[in-house]
């Protein structure tokens, strides 16, 4: 069973990487313009520029990079306890806005959602918040985008035959960020599919049994039984406030459409219709609906069923799949379908992942605590009296420097480049970092030149 949950999380963290190369592609056609390939099939070094036009800086990424999925994935395994609960105080008040300073790839609502839970006034339980997105005002309560369905894999695999307790915890984890019950549904039906998939024999697999279990009594299974629980009694009067309709209302009607869509892949996978066609009718190419958290999830579902006999056909076709959120199904069908297979499935020839030996003890240690084998301390180690990159201010660090990170822990400096901005007399100062646990993260901050007497770094 161990390798089921090594292969879950490191075929989730291959989808992110591969997927997170073609995310922002137009065409196929721009895809072998820059990789003389008509297909992603492995990883490749890559460039992207980020942090807007006037004060951003290239950001070179190593092949076999991961993106904001799979960080997130990582923050949330650390924020779990011995017992399978997660510490949502712990993740959101530490592990999520520490994220910022090093998140790659990560989408505005999340972002926003990071940024918002600093507040004093907000809580795990109450972070309502606004945002404006181009000439709209988007709502926390509007946030239905995959952005906890994507991070939520832990949850599930440290609680596996506990569905109750894995809908309770990704509830909870959920609403940090997201408000919508099209995110908390995708998020939960997510965590479903993997606990199912946990139990399934590659043997006897079919696709007919395993979608008939999801989908029977779901409303019933999805039901949330604790939400008049007193920590919960806030948040829903304050998401009650003023709307046309309530919160259980729209969880209720969303739950429907998750139904209709776990249908339509029934009906896809029986009547043998194209991956691009099938991707299309769930919403996974329309802007409006292709970060969903159900069109996302439930398009993971279905390539991961479609494929289940060739993992990486699965991810391959999500990761190919131009105009859709690319590194997150892709994510969602490797997570899913690793936890099918008790052999080692990892393939050699797409690659080393970033961090893949720190990947497999997170996996193990998830396995840990669904067998009730694990004895590490839940105390989380939070100061340490070296040099921070929690609040970078000057230009002070250099290359092999020991550093501190919370929540990270320790650190070794492997890189440091200064790029210049469109901005004068500004410019990014940028550092690679490889963590003691396991992680390597970059970090980038915006300084002046002449405070930080940098002049001599752009002569």
């Amino acid at each position: 069973m161990i390798n089921r949950y090594r292969n879950s999380i490191l075929l989730s963290a291959i989808g992110d990487s591969l997927g997170w190369i073609t995310e922002f592609e137009k065409s196929s056609d721009a895809v072998n313009a820059k990789y003389k390939v008509h297909e992603i099939k492995k990883f490749y070094p890559w460039e992207k520029y980020v942090g807007g036009r006037f004060n951003g800086y290239l950001d070179t990424i190593k092949s076999g990079s991961y993106s904001d999925d799979t960080q997130l994935i990582l923050s949330v395994a650390r924020s779990i306890k011995n017992d399978g609960d997660i510490d949502n105080v712990y993740f959101s008040k530490i592990e999520l806005p520490s994220w910022l300073k090093y998140a790659r790839g990560a989408g505005r609502t999340i972002k926003n959602a990071a940024r918002k839970i600093e507040r004093k006034s907000a809580s795990w339980n109450y972070n309502f918040f606004t945002f404006k997105a181009g000439n709209n005002i988007i709502d926390y309560r509007d946030s239905g985008a995959n952005g906890a369905a994507m991070r939520i894999l832990p949850i599930a695999l440290a609680n596996h035959n506990n569905f109750n307790k894995i809908k309770y915890c990704i509830f909870s984890n959920s609403i940090v960020t997201h408000g919508h019950p099209r995110a908390i549904i995708g998020a939960i039906l997510y965590g479903y599919a993997v606990d199912l998939m946990l139990k399934q024999n590659l043997k006897e697999f079919d696709y007919e049994s395993y979608l008939t279990k999801i989908g029977r009594d779901i409303e019933q299974r999805f039901e949330l039984t604790f939400i008049n629980q007193p920590e919960y009694g806030n948040w829903l009067a304050e998401w009650n406030c003023n709307q046309k309709k309530d919160f259980l209302q729209v969880y209720d009607e969303t739950v429907k459409e998750t139904l209709h869509a776990l249908r339509e892949i029934f009906r896809f996978l029986r009547d043998g219709k194209s991956t691009k066609e099938s991707l299309k009718i769930l919403g996974c190419f329309a802007p409006t609906t292709k970060g969903s958290g159900i069109s996302t999830v439930v398009g993971g579902i279905y390539l991961a069923l479609k494929h289940y006999q060739n993992p990486i056909k699965a991810i391959l076709e999500a990761v190919n799949s131009i105009g859709a959120d690319t590194d997150s199904v892709a994510a969602f069908a490797g997570g899913l379908i690793g936890c099918l297979y008790e052999k080692n499935i990892i393939p050699d020839d797409i690659g080393q992942i970033q961090d893949q030996e720190y990947l497999n003890n997170i996996a193990c240690e998830l396995y840990d605590i669904a067998n009730k084998k694990t004895t590490a301390n839940d105390e989380k180690q939070l100061n340490i009296e070296i040099k921070s990159l929690n609040n970078i201010e000057t230009d002070c660090f250099v290359k092999n420097e020991n550093i501190d990170f919370t929540p990270l822990g320790k650190g070794i400096i492997t890189a440091i480049d200064r790029q210049k901005t469109l901005t004068s007399g500004k410019y990014n100062l940028i550092i690679d970092v490889k963590f003691e646990i396991g992680q390597s993260c970059k970090f980038s901050k915006l300084l002046s030149i002449k405070e930080n007497n940098a002049e001599i770094y752009f002569m």
